[in-house]
């Protein structure tokens, strides 16, 4: 079974799934490690599950154990982690993408129904001041 390193806490359903698929060891504190802590707990472990608030800069990945062959990362980016020096050791980089897709698209429809009621809202109102609806100035 491999082991990986998961940084930060996760939902129970996921560290669950964790425990039965890996031998996880888990950041049951959640506590932020510092770069020295992940690279001494990464000891032993095939891989690690980073989150976007580790930073894994080359001197960082530079030093991790040699069995390390993968990161990924629990984010939708890759701005923690040094992909070259990452790609130079050989160890694999994923990340979630297309996670907050629809989250975002939903929060644009909002905004744009937001603007539109607030449209009439000012619309309604130079009505009112003006007794002749709407005017463009």
């Amino acid at each position: 079974m491999k082991k990986i390193l998961i940084t930060r806490r996760l939902i129970r359903e996921s560290e669950d799934k964790a425990s039965k698929l890996f031998d996880a060891k888990f950041n049951s504190n959640d506590e932020l490690y510092s770069q020295s802590k992940i690279i001494e707990m990464s000891e032993g472990c095939d891989g690690i599950l980073s989150s976007l608030t580790e930073k894994l800069d080359a001197d960082t990945i530079n030093k991790l154990p040699d069995n390390i062959k993968i990161i990924s990362n629990f984010a939708v980016g890759f701005g923690n982690i040094d992909l070259e020096a990452a790609k130079n050791r050989g160890i694999a980089v994923t990340n979630t993408p297309e996670v907050l897709s629809d989250a975002t698209a939903e929060i644009g429809i909002l905004l744009i129904l937001e603007l539109a009621e607030e449209l009439l809202r000012e619309l309604n109102l130079l009505e009112r001041v003006d007794g002749n609806g709407p005017q463009i100035i």
